[in-house]
């Protein structure tokens, strides 16, 4: 952090200090979060390969074929039921989206 705190000079053209203060802000804003071998060793993707993969899957497959024409609201459904079919999350996702429509039932009498 210090090297790049010092990078941070006069001499530097005007288009690079911007991005050498962005750095610097996202670093103290996020470098508890920033820990790419902790990462690594839990087996957890650290690059942005494995997003962009999932977005093309989920939006790029599903809506741009032939003839789809949607609505931000009914598209938006869509993505989330299909995010939930690619992942383990189904039962849970699902059991969670229905447990607000159930309504108690009394038996007639």
């Amino acid at each position: 952090m210090t090297a790049l705190r010092d990078s941070d000079t006069d001499s530097m053209s005007a288009e690079a200090t911007p991005a050498v203060h962005e750095a610097i802000r996202d670093l103290e804003n996020n470098g508890e979060r920033m820990n790419s071998a902790g990462a690594r060793r839990q087996g957890l993707p650290i690059g942005s390969g494995p997003t962009e993969a999932t977005c093309k899957y989920l939006f790029e497959v599903r809506f741009r074929r032939d003839g789809s024409r949607w609505h931000d609201e009914s598209g938006s459904h869509v993505v989330q039921l299909r995010a939930l079919v690619l992942s383990v999350r189904w039962d849970s996702g699902i059991a969670f989206a229905l447990e607000t429509l159930r309504a108690p039932v009394r038996l007639a009498s």
